[in-house]
């Protein structure tokens, strides 16, 4: 997550207000851009084709907000989009110029996928085409019957009034048939074209994408919207109508985006967890004090963030080895992960802060379950064969997001385990509770830990170990509890992740100290960041919290220089300096299952001995052979 994101938002804010002069606005298009239209325009004149062409939604959005867009959806109000994108190819070819297969996505109503959809490439940029469309239904239907429609009709059809904005490609101008995307856009308002309710149950992903746009954008919910997502009947259908494929690549986009804090916080505060992230577990629901903290961990992992950031700009522990690494006094106020991260790597961590509380949970193998999971025989907490992590479960079953992604999460998840354990000890008396005192977190402040049991981690983590290790100082943050530690989560957490007084004013915007825009962001200007001002009923936990995230982001920072000092980096490449000829021939054995044992007793010798040679090893290997023999025996 973004740890210094308010003056990025700031920036954004002022930009929109500048950049969109409603009502004269006007889309200005790049050489390339231009060069496609034209080729589209010449399209409809060769074959006099009676059709006007538009572009839908989001770029033209971007293009309003000052803003890069390459997604580029025509609307044809005449013709099918296949049927235009074959004329395409055939003007394309008669000019001697590269032509590309047509795909073409099927509509399915029941998945809330009411419209065909070609796709194409034109002059190296990927279009889809799809034709205007209205709808009917019929008597005791809930599937609309999809027909030829108007710019007008098709815009009111659409998730948001800021969606629903066409840019005439035949006139070059913007229009906006709903008479609200405009005002909405300058004024930052997510609404809904029809009444939200009637949206949603046309198609319930547009809640998720209504929270996603809100974030993104700092954009502050229409109450309707509000009080439309909480609807029982919409929640149900964001459960059983929309593929969980869908369901999955709006999540990422939220993680992806430059606020995830504001889209978490929505989707807990609608109840929305349950819908997005349980149908992979037991009952497909989790309690509440769960949902929350999750949230929890995931504002905790924020404050850490900031905290780290702000490290390294004071010239801290991370900038006293010197250097251009991570929270280096070279690096000034920005840190490894918010200069570094890739969109992918910033979507694992925030995923993974966000279900920490899930880490001890394990349900029914989906894959070898062939029935339900709610109705498998499953428990969590239980480690049967036939049982997998929840953290994985949620990822890959229940947001079908790949196999990678569930893993990496995982065992960033895993070592972050071991690295609370071995990295941040307490250092308390027997009997003293010093975990309670915002003044004194309890951390040691000298690292005991040698190069073999550092190294491990690191092997194990590989290149995402320092994903691993803000995720070791989230699960130590005041309030983060996972399932195997059997504690329900403090109703003073609760409340720190709903946020501040300063929040309240959530559905219809302000509250940010700007008079508008931004919904929340979780440690910008909230109770919790370094910043932000202390709640006034939290009993001071908001306190505790700021002093702890300061410490352990010390702590993160004296671990990076650990690191660097030992050499450590990359060491997950170290390759064994014997082969496995040399190890049987020297350890006396045929190898086989043994040789795993001998494998990793050989690095973590290595790890102690970075300068050892190939002779030195094998004397290593000879001296613990026999023991290894035993102990295999065993």
């Amino acid at each position: 997550m973004a740890c210094d994101i308010s003056d990025e938002r700031s920036v954004e804010l002022q930009r929109r207000v500048v950049v969109t002069m409603f009502p004269d606005a006007k889309v200005v298009c790049t050489a390339e851009e231009r060069r496609i239209f034209d080729t589209l325009l010449d399209v409809v004149k060769t074959y006099d084709l009676p059709v006007t062409l538009r572009v839908a939604g989001g770029w033209v959005r971007d293009k309003l907000l000052g803003k890069h867009s390459s997604d580029i959806d025509i609307a044809l109000d005449t013709c099918m989009g296949q049927e235009f994108a074959n004329k395409v190819n055939e003007y394309l070819s008669a000019k001697g110029e590269e032509t590309r297969g047509v795909g073409v996505i099927q509509s399915n109503p029941d998945q809330s996928k009411h419209l065909e959809t070609a796709t194409m490439r034109v002059h190296g940029a990927w279009l889809d085409l799809v034709n205007l469309r209205s709808e009917s239904y019929s008597e005791g239907s809930r599937i609309p019957e999809a027909r030829f429609g108007t710019a007008a009709e098709d815009a009111e059809r659409r998730d948001l009034t800021i969606n629903a904005l066409f840019y005439n490609i035949n006139e070059d101008k913007v229009e906006d048939f709903t008479g609200k995307g405009l005002s909405d856009l300058t004024e930052g308002v997510i609404r809904t074209p029809l009444p939200p309710r009637t949206t949603f149950l046309d198609d319930p992903l547009r809640i998720l994408r209504a929270v996603r746009f809100a974030a993104r954008f700092g954009f502050a919910l229409d109450d309707a919207i509000a009080n439309a997502a909480v609807d029982p009947e919409v929640q149900t259908k964001l459960r059983t109508k929309v593929s969980r494929e869908r369901v999955g690549k709006e999540v990422q986009g939220m993680l992806r985006g430059p606020s995830p804090g504001d889209a978490l916080t929505l989707l807990c505060r609608f109840d929305l967890y349950d819908a997005v992230f349980s149908q992979a577990l037991p009952g497909g629901a989790m309690p509440a004090a769960t949902a929350w903290g999750c949230l929890h961990a995931a504002r905790a992992m924020d404050a850490i963030l900031s905290a780290h950031a702000n490290l390294g700009a004071r010239g801290g522990a991370a900038g006293d080895r010197g250097g251009s690494g991570p929270g280096s006094a070279n690096s000034g106020a920005a840190s490894f992960f918010t200069t570094s991260l890739t969109g992918e790597e910033r979507e694992w961590l925030c995923l993974a802060a966000f279900l920490a509380p899930l880490h001890d949970g394990y349900v029914a193998n989906p894959a070898r379950a062939k029935t339900n999971v709610a109705s498998a025989p499953t428990r969590l907490g239980s480690k049967k064969t036939k049982h997998v992590p929840a953290v994985q479960a949620v990822i890959k079953e229940g947001l079908k997001m790949r196999g990678k992604d569930a893993e990496t999460v995982w065992t960033a998840l895993d070592v972050a385990g071991d690295m609370r354990a071995t990295l941040f000890q307490k250092e308390t008396a027997a009997g003293d509770d010093a975990s309670n005192d915002a003044a004194s977190p309890g951390l040691a402040r000298a690292l005991s830990v040698d190069r073999v049991a550092l190294g491990r981690l690191l092997r194990r983590a590989k290149e995402h170990w320092r994903l691993a290790l803000v995720l070791a100082a989230t699960l130590e943050m005041p309030g983060v509890v996972t399932l195997g530690e059997g504690a329900e989560l403090e109703t003073w957490a609760v409340e720190l992740a709903r946020g501040p007084p300063c929040a309240a004013n959530l559905l219809s915007g302000g509250g940010d100290g700007r008079g508008g825009g931004s919904p929340l962001h979780a440690f910008a200007a909230t109770s919790l960041g370094a910043a932000g001002p202390c709640r006034s009923d939290d009993g001071g936990k908001g306190a505790l919290v700021r002093a702890s995230a300061a410490a352990l982001a010390s702590r993160v920072a004296e671990v990076e220089s650990l690191v660097e000092a030992m050499r450590l980096e990359g060491c997950w490449e170290t390759k064994p300096l014997l082969d496995g000829r040399e190890v049987m021939r020297t350890a006396g054995c045929k190898g086989g299952p043994i040789m795993k044992a001998f494998s990793e007793k050989l690095v973590d010798w290595q790890l102690a001995n970075p300068k050892g040679t190939a002779e030195q090893a094998r004397a290593f290997v000879a001296s613990v052979a026999e023991a290894t023999k035993a102990e295999y025996a065993e």
